[in-house]
């Protein structure tokens, strides 16, 4: 792997940044208080630490081997075929999540604004900018994420000047932790899925090396603490801004209370922000190309002349054309469940799994190099 010594600390926590925030921003209070209603906000803060747990073992298994991806050092700790196996299966889990962000993004588009136009236009629209992206190397990438994060503190603006001007009930909030714990972190678990983003650390680490091993965990968790804080800050705008009623049935509340603003010189608001949403879409979808692309070429790489492109190309295809099969929304949530299901699979039990058997057997990189 050919490592890129002039990134940074502030490139990986940006990198992390715009992969966890994608399509789930405008939902994630809807689904957070589906089950934990009032203590919703409670819910993501819980979430954000479960995170950080996690962040810190992919750490600790990443500085064991910190010039090797987990498709290098899998193969030191498991062995040839296992390594395979594994590498094959985040392929297909990236392939999964390009499928989701295709499918819910273009819902939302589609029933906020683009009424008439199919649904194989809009996906096309989404993707094709994952393709020129995501074939690309960390360098590349980092530039354009670091350009386009502005738009995650417009978000954050927007948000707190609804409320100012938004007749607002902080009552709503009240009594913190009625719901109790066990359904705050059913919530949490709601709440996971619109963070998953941050597991990139485990092909990440290596083109970051040079930084230091404290730097990476310092960015990692500053890029989690961020994401934590604004969802955190979308969900109590959107509690305190709607009644317990109107929150269940509005699924993105966050475009509905940026719809109650009154610009003179844009009569829409809320499709000028929802502009700027799909780009956020856009770099998570590139985030998760990037990674078929880094398995694939880890897959092939003895077949030196095929270009990274191709992999891009043929794997954000195919996640095209399954994406435009579920048409309901009950297709697309069942799609949903089983990849939260196999989520946990590749954010927890394969690395946990990984850094046992390094933690057993005592492998580090120097004893394996």
């Amino acid at each position: 792997m050919s490592k890129q010594i002039k990134l940074t600390s502030f490139q990986l926590s940006i990198f992390i940044i715009q992969t966890q925030i994608g399509v789930g921003v405008l939902g994630l209070p809807f689904n957070v208080f589906s089950v934990s209603e009032g203590d919703a906000w409670i819910s993501v803060l819980v979430a954000g630490a479960l995170v950080q747990c996690v962040i810190t073992l992919l750490w600790i298994l990443g500085r064991r081997f910190p010039s090797k991806s987990l498709f290098e050092y899998s193969r030191v700790l498991l062995g040839k075929f296992a390594s395979i196996f594994i590498t094959f299966g985040y392929l297909i889990y990236g392939v999964l999540v390009v499928i989701i962000i295709l499918m819910y993004a273009t819902a939302i588009i589609k029933s906020w604004s683009l009424l008439h136009t199919p649904t194989w236009a809009v996906m096309l629209m989404l993707i094709i900018p994952g393709f020129y992206l995501g074939k690309e190397k960390v360098m590349e990438i980092s530039n354009v994420y670091v350009v386009v994060t502005i738009l995650i503190v417009l978000l954050v603006v927007v948000s707190t000047i609804v409320l100012f001007i938004y007749p607002v009930d902080w009552r709503y909030l009240l009594p913190i932790g009625a719901s109790g714990g066990l359904t705050i972190l059913k919530g949490a678990k709601e709440a996971y899925f619109s963070m998953l983003g941050f597991e990139l650390l485990l092909i990440l680490y290596p083109y970051f090396q040079n930084n230091g091993s404290p730097a990476i965990y310092k960015a990692a968790t500053a890029a989690n603490l961020s994401v934590t804080l604004v969802y955190t800050f979308l969900t109590i705008v959107s509690t305190v801004t709607f009644s317990p009623e109107e929150i269940k049935i509005v699924p993105q509340p966050v475009l509905y209370y940026v719809k109650s603003l009154y610009l003179q010189v844009v009569e829409r608001v809320d499709l000028l922000f929802a502009s700027f949403w799909v780009v956020n879409v856009i770099t998570s979808l590139t985030s998760y190309l990037f990674l078929c692309t880094e398995c694939c070429s880890h897959l092939f790489k003895k077949f030196k002349k095929l270009k990274r492109g191709y992999c891009t190309v043929f794997w954000g295809g195919f996640a095209y054309c399954i994406a435009l099969i579920p048409g309901k929304l009950s297709e697309m949530d069942m799609v949903n469940k089983w990849v939260l299901a196999l989520s946990y699979i590749f954010v927890l039990i394969i690395p946990i799994t990984l850094l046992a058997v390094s933690l057993i057997f005592k492998k580090k990189e120097s004893e394996s190099a």
